[in-house]
């Protein structure tokens, strides 16, 4: 691909950080960009084999296979020791060549009885999120008349992962706000993380309740003269060019920063270059929106996803909480009105359940801020 057929896709992978309906529309342009014959966005458990997506250019019937029986046998996916083993994995690129031989991987069981009967011989992963033993990304497939996917085709993949694993994050934002709203200012206007939509200057168009809110606290990002800034020096300039670069005029990409507030800890900035017909509900010219997180804000709100994503109980939630606001299982239990044992008992549970051992290391593990 050329500079400006790669610019083109980059701004149709934005488009999903609003519109998560058009994931398969760029699946199939996924595909065809990369000469794939289909291709599929998928969230797999790994410890459990369980999960979900949704398929281009094949037989939806195909993935509802592969989780019934053949998510247990792929050996391209991490198994062994998984929970550990995924502490420290950060979503990349790979060809199914770099993780075991071609002739290897069609000796196994996954390939003579599944890929090779569905027609597909190489694979390329796009990793966009993990969480425990959760992942999810993006699979190109190739069948066996076409040639594997190579390194060089790798590297292209790993100039457009940035990207879509900021749409896909804000993509998951939005999608869970529209299931209880409708359309794109409710979504913002529901959403638990601060939405700020800003023109090329910076000048502020648009902030839901949970922007307003961050905004008048003044802590870490402002409004001076009608425009979007932080409140340290530095922290305007890098913010200043991370929205021109959003909002430029000729190549427009999205990005990331922290912005520091003193004393607390620092705010994560996401920005998503987005078309004046999609901003048209907040009347604004084309633009940029900017998903800002405050990890306090996220602590405070986890309860509910503890729950959810270990199968904390609600006992085992507030312990959980109580650690990742600072506190020690004894101060915990005053706060708590229980007893230091059936404090300690439930931490226990607690490290079961999350695969860790040490209080750091639970502190560590969900501290990270819940998946949009």
């Amino acid at each position: 691909m050329d500079e400006a057929a790669i610019a083109d896709l980059i701004e149709r992978i934005y488009d999903l950080a609003l519109e998560p309906a058009l994931w398969p529309q760029l699946l199939s342009r996924l595909a065809t960009a990369f000469g794939a014959h289909a291709s599929a966005i998928e969230q797999e458990d790994m410890s459990t084999n369980r999960g979900g997506g949704l398929v281009v250019g094949a037989d939806p019937a195909d993935l509802q296979t592969y989780f019934s029986y053949y998510a247990s046998c792929n050996p391209l996916r991490l198994r062994d020791n998984i929970v550990e083993r995924m502490k420290d994995f950060t979503p990349i690129v790979t060809i199914d060549e770099q993780t075991m031989s071609k002739p290897a991987l069609m000796a196994t069981e996954f390939y003579a009885d599944f890929l090779g009967k569905i027609g597909i011989h190489s694979i390329m992963t796009i990793g966009l999120w993990s969480q425990g033993a959760q992942f999810a990304g993006v699979d190109l497939y190739r069948p066996r008349n076409r040639s594997s996917f190579t390194v060089d085709e790798a590297a292209l993949a790993e100039t457009l992962q940035p990207h879509l694993i900021r749409a896909f994050r804000l993509s998951r934002q939005f999608d869970e706000s529209r299931r209880v709203g409708a359309g794109l200012e409710a979504a913002a206007q529901l959403s638990p993380y601060a939405i700020l939509v800003v023109e090329l200057d910076g000048r502020l168009r648009h902030a839901n309740p949970q922007g307003e809110r961050m905004l008048a606290e003044a802590s870490g990002l402002s409004v001076l003269g009608g425009r979007l800034t932080a409140t340290d020096f530095a922290d305007a300039e890098r913010l200043r060019a991370l929205i021109a670069r959003a909002v430029g005029p000729e190549k427009r990409v999205g990005g990331g920063l922290s912005i520091r507030r003193p004393g607390r800890a620092p705010l994560t900035v996401t920005a998503v270059p987005v078309g004046a017909e999609r901003l048209s509900l907040f009347q604004a010219a084309p633009g940029a929106v900017l998903c800002v997180t405050d990890p306090e804000a996220v602590a405070s709100a986890s309860t509910s996803y503890l729950r959810e994503q270990y199968g904390l109980t609600p006992a085992q939630s507030k312990v959980a909480q109580a650690l990742l606001q600072g506190r020690t299982p004894r101060e915990a239990a005053e706060e708590m009105g229980l007893s230091f044992f059936t404090v300690r008992a439930h931490l226990a549970q607690v490290f079961e359940k999350t695969g860790v051992r040490r209080q750091a290391e639970l502190v560590s593990l969900l501290s990270k801020p819940p998946p949009f």
